[in-house]
């Protein structure tokens, strides 16, 4: 049915889809298949059970109750699904998304206006078509099914015993397998075109994920009468923290290789040079050798809120994820999509499940093209929870450096570490008997002979490297201070910089990244309204992050922190306080718009 449904979309939506070819129309089957199978086996869940029933009952009433329950739930089956891939088909060409609550939106709010939508009459008679197409593939198959009482007692038993795992075994594709993540939306994300991503969702699982991910963004944190107002008081504060200007990178070449490498877990607390312990000489040795901003804070509290910060230079939000909400990470800023309309080759190396938390459709949609994950590792090489370790994940992008000879395009080559994680199991041993120290350890080690590599490559002249953690600190485990939570190093080094070391202590945020870079290639940031330019004297030197519970802003002199769950003032002075608050409101008034 849905096979069939995916076929009738590029049918009807040919002018979008022309020029894909046979091998587009197989990709999107191919990708989409696995989100098909997890819907399908939703519906089949409830038949399943009518089965179930049959198997244990004798008479025949009962049975012919059973086939009536059957009719009745496969023809509500062809029904709904008929309208959800009749009313995808025809309003995605006015829409440019897939379905979702919106069209209920309409319905209930504006009945006219969703009358007057664009493809509403097709729709309807697509829908009537379907009805009747779908009412034939379902309602076939119970009248051929044998429903006759089961003569034994024993019989009975094993009819049921049989069924009851047919059913339960339907979890596997409503889960999507066995693999960290659950199904989402990002299982059928699997190229750069984001209309082909598009094709490949399936309609009724796009809706149901909408139906129960909604929140009034929009009405949260509403701490101002309107968002000018909060925006005025963030304005009054930003610019009384103006600083001094910060000597910008000078770089060998106009446009640099650059690899930004995600750490992690980590924090200053495992840098010696930042007043922790030496549990990262690795990394504390290329700090000292590079650009060391010495005031970093992560923007959140989990990778899934850490990636669009780093790389759309979007903050964490507390109550939310945005990469859960495909449709808007479809619409937010990028720096590698920045990057590869400047003329660079894209990649993402991450050892471990890249469906996990929807990252491959926030990928996909950021625009890289090329995303290694765990499925590209040998099996021997799958160690943990988490896929690949580090040190496999390091050796296959340098094994794919050396095999790529041409080096007309720059690369923007994204590296995320995930063996510094929960369960901390790792292939090394050093000198710490803490198993978290000693998995930071081992993705030390394997980040310094990664880098110690790459400098004595041919490449490394040209070669900007950046290299920060995902989000908070998980150790020490008795940290009580946000800001120092959220302390993380920013590093930025390579051969291709030509300033001397450096540690710079302004106030900096992961958020900055994407401006930063994009500012020091001379290349545009309007498209990023939360990222500043650290290099640019106009920037305020401020950093907002937050977790579940917290909202802070820090600067130089002091750190702000409202508690969002008992709405009280931890810390910071009155004016910083209704800075952060009005941060809070502009971004959610922001998140609900994307």
């Amino acid at each position: 049915m849905f096979i069939l449904a995916k076929c009738v979309f590029l049918i009807f939506n040919a002018e979008i889809y022309s020029g894909i070819g046979l091998s587009g129309v197989a990709s999107i089957i191919g990708h989409g298949l696995s989100m098909d199978c997890a819907t399908a086996a939703y519906f089949t869940a409830l038949p399943a059970l009518t089965l179930l029933v049959s198997a244990c009952v004798s008479s025949p009433r009962a049975l012919r109750g059973c086939r009536i329950a059957l009719y009745v739930e496969l023809g509500i089956t062809a029904l709904l699904a008929a309208l959800a891939v009749a009313a995808d088909t025809m309003l995605y060409p006015h829409w440019g998304f897939k379905l979702d609550t919106t069209p209920l939106f309409y319905l209930f709010s504006s009945p006219s206006a969703a009358a007057a939508s664009g493809g509403v009459g097709g729709a309807v008679v697509l829908w009537l078509v379907l009805t009747l197409i779908y009412s034939a593939m379902l309602i076939t198959w119970p009248a051929l099914l044998p429903l006759a009482p089961l003569d034994t007692k024993r019989s009975k038993v094993r009819g049921a015993i049989t069924m009851l795992l047919c059913t339960a075994a339907l979890f596997i594709p409503i889960r999507g397998g066995f693999t960290v993540s659950t199904m989402n939306l990002s299982r059928a994300y699997f190229s750069s075109d984001t209309r082909l991503n598009h094709a490949a969702v399936n309609p009724i699982f796009s809706f149901l994920y909408s139906a129960t991910h909604q929140d009034g963004f929009d009405s949260q944190f509403r701490y101002y009468n309107t968002d000018a107002e909060a925006q005025a008081i963030l304005d009054q504060v930003s610019n009384t923290l103006r600083g001094d200007t910060i000597p910008a990178p000078r770089l060998a070449t106009e446009r640099p290789d650059i690899y930004l490498v995600i750490l992690e877990s980590f924090s200053s607390h495992l840098l010696k040079s930042l007043g922790g312990c030496d549990i990262a000489p690795r990394l504390d040795s290329v700090a000292s050798r590079g650009m060391l901003f010495t005031q970093c804070y992560a923007s959140s509290f989990r990778t899934d809120r850490a990636l669009p910060a780093v790389l759309g230079g979007y903050p964490g939000q507390p109550t939310t994820s945005i990469m859960k909400f495909v449709e808007k990470t479809d619409r937010l800023p990028s720096l590698p999509r920045s990057l590869r309309d400047a003329g660079y080759d894209l990649s993402y190396y991450y050892g471990g499940d890249i469906n996990f938390t929807s990252m491959n459709a926030y990928l996909v949609s950021a625009g890289f093209d090329r995303i290694v994950s765990d499925v590209d590792f040998p099996m021997s090489q799958r160690m943990s929870k988490w896929g690949a370790p580090d040190h496999a994940l390091f050796d296959r992008m340098l094994a794919d450096l050396r095999a790529d000879t041409a080096t007309a395009k720059p690369r923007f080559t994204v590296i995320q570490t995930s063996s510094s994680h929960e369960p901390f199991d790792v292939p090394y041993t050093s000198a710490h008997s803490d198993k978290r120290l000693n998995a930071f350890a081992y993705a030390d080690h394997s980040f310094g002979n990664w880098i110690d590599s790459l400098a004595a490559s041919p490449r490394w002249g040209r070669s900007l490297v950046v290299v920060v953690p995902d989000h908070f600190s998980v150790w020490p485990d008795t940290l009580t201070s946000q800001a120092a939570r959220h302390h993380v190093p920013l590093v930025i080094t390579g051969g291709a910089l030509l300033n001397a070391p450096t540690r710079i202590d302004a106030v900096a945020s992961q958020t900055d990244i994407a401006a930063t870079l994009l500012g020091i290639l001379s290349l545009p940031t309007d498209d990023f309204p939360f990222s500043r330019n650290l290099f640019d004297p106009a920037t305020p030197r401020m950093a907002f992050f937050s977790d579940r519970e917290h909202a802070s802003i820090a600067t130089a002199d002091q750190v702000a922190t409202v508690n969002i769950t008992s709405e009280t003032d931890d810390e910071g002075s009155p004016e910083l306080l209704r800075a952060v608050r009005a941060y809070l409101q502009i971004l959610y008034s922001d998140l609900q718009q994307r």
